[in-house]
């Protein structure tokens, strides 16, 4: 199988499994339906702290703005990355604020405090994704 295709699969399972948990009432990512900021809910399957920015951002971000960074829930994010400095990027992913000072809808998890798999992301996580969204 080549490597785009098996990336591709990745990202449609973890969007699928992401909607579906979100539709369950179990939340993405540490926000529960009405948004509440919480620890994030264990999926029994926890992403490696080594992985690629494709393989966080399925596990993390695809449920809400889609396999491909299209949009969904969340908005689109596919062309809009090279826009995007590392610290304005960081600050909307660990914060939930957009660079020009406007908070994002409470359904942004905060991941400084959601964390990715209940712990918080690190700098080369943040980074990876962002390398990920800029290739789009």
């Amino acid at each position: 199988m080549k490597t785009e295709t098996l990336v591709g699969v990745t990202l449609l399972l973890a969007a699928l499994l992401s909607v579906g948990a979100y539709q369950a009432g179990v939340g993405i990512s540490g926000v529960g339906v009405a948004g509440n900021q919480t620890a994030a809910p264990s999926t029994g399957t926890p992403v490696a702290a080594s992985a690629g920015g494709p393989v966080l951002f399925a596990a993390n971000c695809a449920g809400c703005h889609g396999a491909q960074a299209q949009g969904g829930v969340g908005p689109k994010l596919a062309g809009l990355a090279k826009n995007w400095t590392a610290p304005e990027f960081a600050h909307a992913v660990l914060d939930g604020q957009a660079p020009e000072g406007r908070a994002l809808a409470e359904t942004m998890p905060r991941f400084k405090t959601a964390g990715f798999d209940g712990v918080p992301p690190t700098d080369e996580q943040v980074s990876a994704i962002l390398t990920f969204l800029k290739k789009l």
